[in-house]
């Protein structure tokens, strides 16, 4: 019996037990038991199946008389490790997969099932899947792309003949990108740190951000107790790049936790001025203060506050960033839990964010910057909350952008990364400006 597999089964099923996979993986691979090499293993197998859960349950259903759903769980994490081993792991031999899967089910009390898996596996392993005929588009790329109905709906919507680049896109694993805190350390002295302990990086086209090739924890990169960087993605960096935060400026972050934005804000101001953050669940609150300590940032205050209610507490700024809640779709790869949401909110959402931006209206000093953003490609949560909000203020005209990252899409000022195109999140920016 391998016990990597056996891990990477049992967290399965506490996923589908209303886990978070991020955490859920967490706990696997803080088991001592693991060499480096397994837990990496583990990582690429139990992350893999559910990006291609939808796709494995199709195949598998296939060869199964009894619906996928009706099935013990111990079985269907099971087949399912087993397949993603035969389809999408080529380092596993096929004997291997098969093995072990059938291994593992006395493991886990269901000898009676070991029959059963050996002969589903060994019909399913050369299934191709592009070769299937599917009743319609939506189902064959739900299918195809292990992705809910609502989300392809949504991106066949929007972008129909690129639909299929931006769900492939979406199986590619992220960059691992950091903002460098120049309150504390240079670029060019934080990469000589980097070089001295043999750490691979590679330059971003923002200042102070790099792409860090490393496999462990971020927690042991050199810098990381100092507080010479956080981790941030690319875009949420730009996002905050846009705003053209000035030193002593008073800046809002309306949607602040865990905090990325806030600390980029603080070193934009380079500790001077202040950083307001706000966020109605006071221990996330916390994360903000911890990483402000640790990032020795002097300036960001935490409030406790809802940013769709307007708070008379609050004074007013210079900069307010919304980075409102939305349903996702762009940070797939970095969640793959998101690839199964229900869309059933979203015109909830684009309420709320419309409240939120509203909201932020009453906080915003004379010729004061507001930077609207999400990790959505939904064009209804991003131009048209964005064309709603000019509609009922005139005194608001969308700023021009000056983004140095390669092939986003600019309509009239509104930016919207694709992952396809730039090789990071999927992500949407406007900065709005009071003219009077």
């Amino acid at each position: 019996m391998d016990l990597t597999r056996k891990l990477v089964v049992e967290c399965l099923m506490k996923v589908e037990s209303s886990g978070f996979s991020n955490l859920v993986l967490s706990s696997l691979l803080d088991n001592d038991k693991l060499t480096n090499q397994d837990k990496a293993f583990a990582t690429n197998l139990f992350y893999g199946t559910i990006e291609r859960k939808l796709t494995l349950n199709y195949i598998l259903q296939k060869n199964l008389s009894k619906p996928v759903h009706k099935m013990d769980k111990e079985v269907v994490a099971i087949l399912q490790t087993g397949l993603y081993q035969l389809l999408y792991m080529k380092s596993v031999p096929a004997y291997a997969a098969i093995n072990q899967a059938v291994g593992l089910c006395p493991v886990f009390k269901k000898t009676s099932a070991k029959g059963l898996v050996n002969a589903v596996l060994r019909k399913s392993q050369n299934f191709d899947i592009n070769k299937e005929h599917f009743k319609d588009r939506i189902t064959e790329l739900s299918v195809k792309y292990s992705i809910s109905k609502d989300i392809v709906k949504i991106i066949d919507r929007d972008y129909s003949a690129q639909a299929e680049d931006i769900l492939s896109a979406m199986f590619k694993t992220p960059k691992f990108t950091v903002k460098i805190n120049n309150v504390k350390i240079s670029q060019l002295d934080f990469e000589k740190l980097l070089e001295k302990n043999n750490i691979q990086y590679n330059k971003m086209p923002i200042d102070n951000a790099l792409e860090i090739l490393h496999s462990g924890s971020v927690t042991n990169i050199p810098g990381f107790k100092e507080g010479y960087f956080y981790v941030q993605g690319i875009t949420s960096q730009y996002a905050v790049k846009a705003a053209g935060i000035k030193e002593n400026d008073d800046v809002l972050d309306m949607c602040a936790a865990p905090g990325g934005k806030s600390f980029a804000c603080a070193i934009e101001l380079n500790n001077t001025g202040s950083v307001t953050s706000c966020d109605p669940n006071i221990s996330r609150l916390k994360l903000i203060n911890d990483g402000a300590k640790r990032l020795g940032l002097n300036n960001i205050s935490t409030v406790q506050n809802s940013g769709e209610i307007y708070n008379p507490n609050l004074k007013k700024y210079n900069v307010i960033i919304c980075d409102v809640p939305c349903s996702g779709i762009g940070i797939i790869p970095k969640k793959p839990d998101l690839r199964y949401k229900s869309m059933d909110k979203v015109v909830e959402l684009a309420q709320l964010q419309n409240d939120i931006l509203s909201t932020a209206v009453k906080y915003l000093k004379d010729n004061g910057i507001i930077v609207y953003s999400t990790c959505t490609i939904n064009k209804q949560e991003n131009e048209k909350v964005i064309d709603k909000f000019l509609k009922e203020n005139s005194n608001f005209r969308l700023k021009t952008q000056h983004c140095p990252i390669n092939n986003v899409i600019n309509d009239g000022e509104k930016i919207t990364f694709l992952s396809h195109l730039t090789d990071y999140d999927g992500f949407f920016v406007a900065v709005l400006e009071k003219v009077w």
